[in-house]
């Protein structure tokens, strides 16, 4: 079934989740009515793209549940992520949870490929798009760590929390930024020399965060 278009960016693809209901047959009315209710609300969440119906994909083979598939997409993975904990979502499940309401989900994170910028226009190699994120993801989780200890909230909601800026930040703006300044390395476009001289840079940078992390207080406990 086609997905539901809005307004998609222009400049990166959208970020897609995929869901999978497990459905018990006398419920299947209710849970339509619920999927309905979730589809209207996540299209007036901000970053929304496009979404589609739950499509039927038969029967679990011994327990007999309907499985039904669906999609989800939003600008960024943080548009995403802000919809999954959204206080009107949860409100809308809460009740449908209660009754049994379940659903699995997988993402199109395609090796982080689609956190990249311009240098998405051209074939990168998963590994160094993986490193290039490597290496703002670790001084991010390793700095946001310290910011948010003080608040408080319970490991989960702290872990979640965490994750929410994590992703926004890599996403939005560090993963951007430093694919742009790599970019004749993650395209190949460059000299060997330079090649060589970007990943070592790349992996003398992960060196010298480890021990300066390791020798902080605030980061090394």
């Amino acid at each position: 079934m086609p997905a539901s278009p809005a307004h998609s960016s222009e400049t990166a693809p959208p970020f897609t989740h995929r869901f999978l209901h497990r459905v018990e047959p006398a419920g299947l009315a209710a849970f339509l009515a619920m999927e309905d209710r979730l589809m209207a609300a996540a299209r007036r969440h901000p970053g929304f793209v496009a979404e589609t119906a739950p499509a039927p994909l038969g029967r679990e083979p011994h327990a007999g549940r309907l499985l039904y598939a669906s999609e989800l997409s939003f600008t960024t993975p943080g548009a995403f992520m802000g919809w999954m904990d959204c206080q009107e979502r949860r409100d809308l499940l809460s009740a449908a949870e209660r009754g049994g309401y379940r659903y699995e989900g997988r993402s199109d994170w395609e090796g982080y490929a689609r956190w990249l910028g311009e240098a998405d226009r051209a074939a990168v190699p998963v590994w160094k798009v993986n490193l290039l994120v490597l290496v703002v993801l670790y001084p991010t989780v390793a700095v946001l760590r310290v910011l948010l200890r003080p608040l408080p909230l319970d490991a989960p909601t702290g872990l979640l929390l965490g994750n929410v800026c994590t992703v926004a930040l890599t996403g939005w703006w560090l993963v951007p930024w430093v694919s742009r300044r790599c970019q004749p390395w993650l395209e190949g476009t460059g000299s060997q020399r330079g090649d060589r001289l970007t990943l070592a840079a790349i992996l003398a940078s992960l060196v010298l965060m480890l021990q300066l992390f390791r020798a902080l207080p605030a980061t090394s406990a």
